[in-house]
């Protein structure tokens, strides 16, 4: 039976959490669940959409914040050093994943952005899901 928006969406969390959980130094979160005013390193899973067919796709972005670190000159900014672990990291990790009813694949390579306004860099990931429909 194909799988709605929001049992897609809670399991990427379930996923993300069991793979990422251990990585980053936070919280994982779904969709509209993480705290306005977070200043800590979190993940996001968010569906982004799907089609179902007899194989069911689609595609889910997990979204890194990583707050800003000071700089020896009082400035704060980003911290391209975590940055690079964790979006090496996060790739590792989704090739690792092998115990769901889903086929994952990243879409994209990983990509920073930087967000001046919550001093935090967001690392998006999209994945590629998928699952084979039994009805």
């Amino acid at each position: 039976m194909a799988k709605t928006e929001n049992q897609i969406e809670r399991d990427f969390y379930s996923i993300a959490n069991n793979t990422l959980g251990n990585i980053i130094r936070g919280t994982v979160y779904r969709r509209g669940m993480r705290p306005d005013n977070a200043k800590t390193e979190d993940c996001i899973a968010k569906f982004l959409g799907g089609i179902d067919e007899q194989i069911q796709t689609g595609t889910v972005v997990l979204n890194i914040y990583v707050p800003f670190i000071p700089y020896q000159d009082g400035r704060r900014g980003e911290d391209l050093n975590r940055i690079g672990e964790l979006e090496e990291q996060v790739k590792e990790a989704v090739r690792a994943i092998d115990d769901t009813d889903y086929e994952i694949t990243t879409e994209t390579t990983p990509q920073s952005y930087k967000m001046d306004e919550i001093e935090q860099t967001v690392i998006a990931v999209r994945l590629r899901f998928q699952r084979l429909n039994q009805e």
